[in-house]
C-alpha cells in the first residue's frame, strides 16, 4: 500500500484488547481491518495510542470545546499530533473534529449513518467543511454512501463476523431447558421484550445495562448486568459462545430507530452459530431476517410479535433449524472477515493510487 510506511491507525478502543485477540478470546471482526495491514510490522502500522487525561477533564473539554459524537480530547490531541509525522491515518472509531487542522496526512474514516439534523457546530465531526477534509470514507450501510459521497470518495462495505469464533457447531440448542437469548445494550428495547415474556412459558436469558433493566422481571427472565463495557464483562466470549449454541434463537430488540446500526453485530454473530433471529425493523441495514430467510422482523414495541415469534420457533424445530442453517450460509458467503479486509484494503489502494 502506497505511504504505509508511515501510516497510523485511530482504535482507541482497542489497546486492551490486544492480548485477548492473539489468544482468540475476542472477537476478530472488532479489529476493524487493521490485521490486513500487518499490524506486528511496527515500521508500516501502529495504533494511535490515547492520552491518559483524567474522565473528569475530558468531559470538560467535550461539553465546552466538542460535540458528544467527537472522541474526546484522548483521541482528538494524539491523532491530531500524528497527523504532521504521518503520511495516512485511518480513524476506526469516525470522524474527528480537529481533521482541519492536520497536516498533510490522507485521512479516512469509518462512518455508520447520516447525520440526524443539520450540524452547525464546526467543532463537530460531522460538519460540512470538516467531512469534505477526508480523502475517503468506509460505510457501514448504503445510506452512509450515499450520505459521505458528497464530501469525499466512500464505499459501503458491510460487517462482517468471526466465523473461527462463532463456529455454529453443536450443541445447537438445548432441548431439556429451552430458552431465547438476547444480548446488547446500545439502542435495545428489553421493556419491550420482558413483558413479552409474561405470555410464553420459556426462559429468556438477558444480557443487558443494569440502567435498561426493568424494575419487575417476570420469574422466566434471567438478566446478566453488563457494565459500561462490552458484554464480556459480564460473561467471556467462550461462554457467550456456548449460549448461542444452546439458545432455541437470538432476540434483538431495538427501539426502532431506521437509521441506526444496532444489533448489526449481535445479528451476525446469530447468524454464524446457526441460530434464527427474531430482531426488531431496521431500515437501514441491507439485510433482513425475515426477507433473506433467517429469522423474522418485528414493528417496534409489538408485544403480539415477538409472543407470535417466540412460540413459532419453539414449536417448529425444524424450521428454527431452516432458518439457522440459512444464516450461516449467509455469513460464509457475504460476512467473512477476509472478504471485509479486502475491500478495505482496495478502497484505500485505490484513493491512493489516484492522488
Amino acid at each position: 500500500m502506497t505511504a504505509s510506511n508511515s501510516a497510523k491507525i485511530l482504535h482507541p478502543y482497542i489497546n486492551k484488547r490486544i492480548q485477548q485477540l492473539q489468544k482468540y478470546l475476542y472477537p476478530r471482526n472488532h479489529l476493524w481491518g487493521i490485521d490486513i495491514f500487518n499490524l506486528s510490522q511496527k515500521e508500516n502500522f501502529n495504533l494511535i495510542s490515547n492520552w491518559n487525561i483524567p474522565t473528569s477533564v475530558c468531559r470538560t473539554f467535550k461539553k465546552i470545546f466538542f460535540s458528544q459524537f467527537s472522541p474526546g480530547i484522548n483521541v482528538e490531541i494524539p491523532s491530531l499530533i500524528c497527523s504532521f509525522r504521518n503520511s495516512l491515518i485511518y480513524s476506526v472509531c469516525g470522524p474527528l473534529s480537529l481533521v482541519r487542522a492536520y497536516g498533510k496526512a490522507k485521512v479516512f474514516a469509518w462512518v455508520f449513518s447520516p447525520p440526524k439534523r443539520e450540524i452547525r457546530n464546526p467543532l463537530d465531526p460531522y460538519y460540512p467543511s470538516n467531512l469534505e477534509r477526508y480523502s475517503g470514507f468506509l460505510c457501514l450501510t448504503p445510506d452512509a454512501e450515499k450520505y459521505f459521497s458528497m464530501f469525499a470518495p466512500s464505499k459501503f462495505i458491510p460487517w462482517c463476523v468471526d466465523q473461527d469464533m462463532f463456529d455454529g457447531k453443536p450443541p445447537l440448542q438445548n432441548p431439556e431447558n429451552p430458552f431465547f437469548l438476547a444480548s446488547g445494550k446500545t439502542g435495545r428495547d428489553y421493556e419491550t421484550l420482558v413483558k413479552t415474556a409474561n405470555y410464553i412459558n420459556t426462559e429468556i436469558r438477558i444480557i443487558g445495562p443494569s440502567i435498561q433493566r426493568p424494575r419487575d422481571l417476570p420469574p422466566n427472565v434471567n438478566w446478566i448486568d453488563t457494565s459500561s463495557d462490552p458484554p464480556d464483562q459480564a460473561i467471556d466470549y467462550p461462554t457467550l459462545r456456548e449460549w448461542y449454541a444452546q439458545c432455541t434463537a437470538v432476540c434483538i430488540p431495538l427501539n426502532g430507530d431506521a437509521d441506526d446500526t444496532c444489533g448489526y453485530t449481535n445479528m451476525l454473530e446469530a447468524m454464524a452459530m446457526r441460530k434464527p433471529v427474531m430482531m426488531t425493523q431496521s431500515g437501514c441495514l441491507h439485510i433482513s431476517p425475515e426477507t433473506d430467510g433467517f429469522g423474522f422482523q418485528i414493528k417496534p414495541r409489538d408485544i403480539r410479535g415477538w409472543v407470535d415469534a417466540m412460540n413459532h420457533l419453539h414449536k417448529d424445530h425444524k424450521k428454527a433449524l431452516a432458518m439457522g442453517y440459512r444464516g450461516r450460509e449467509i455469513v460464509e458467503r457475504d460476512f467473512t472477515i477476509d472478504r471485509f479486509n479486502q475491500d478495505i484494503l482496495g478502497f484505500i489502494e485505490t484513493i491512493l493510487n489516484k492522488s
